[in-house]
């Protein structure tokens, strides 16, 4: 096989990949808009794509979730749609530029119940993100 040859295996390897991944991301995209609007959300349509809250990212490697959380009680695994959510305390913003860690911050201190345990996320969340720094 050529270079020539070799390189268009190996282009065609990389489009697929971005394609899977643009796919995937997709998926994420539309699963945490239709999670914030039946949250109460309401989306408005001004969000940009990515945006909200919630979502998993695949790891690549069998289509694991990584940010979903896993197995939680009272639902399937990655199911936030059946524990209740708290609103954030007045000093954190809506969270549309969060990163991974920032949305699993957010959406576990949103999710716990325990209002000790839902303040100290919150304080982590505040640390991750440098609000009040």
């Amino acid at each position: 096989m050529t270079a020539a040859e070799r390189a268009a295996v190996l282009d065609d390897q990389l489009r697929r990949t971005y394609e899977t991944h643009d796919e995937i991301l997709r998926r994420e995209q539309a699963d945490a808009r239709g999670a914030a609007e039946s949250a109460g959300g309401g989306g408005g349509g001004n969000e940009p794509p990515g945006g909200g809250q919630g979502g998993g990212v695949p790891n690549g490697v069998g289509g694991a979730d990584v940010a979903g959380g896993g197995n939680r009680p009272g639902g399937a695994p990655g199911d936030a749609s059946q524990q209740p959510t708290f609103p954030p305390p007045d000093d954190i913003p809506s969270g549309r530029d969060d990163d991974v860690v920032a949305r699993q911050l957010r959406e576990a201190a949103m999710t716990e119940p325990d209002p000790e345990l839902r303040e100290a996320l919150w304080d982590e969340y505040r640390n991750y993100t440098g609000i009040g720094n």
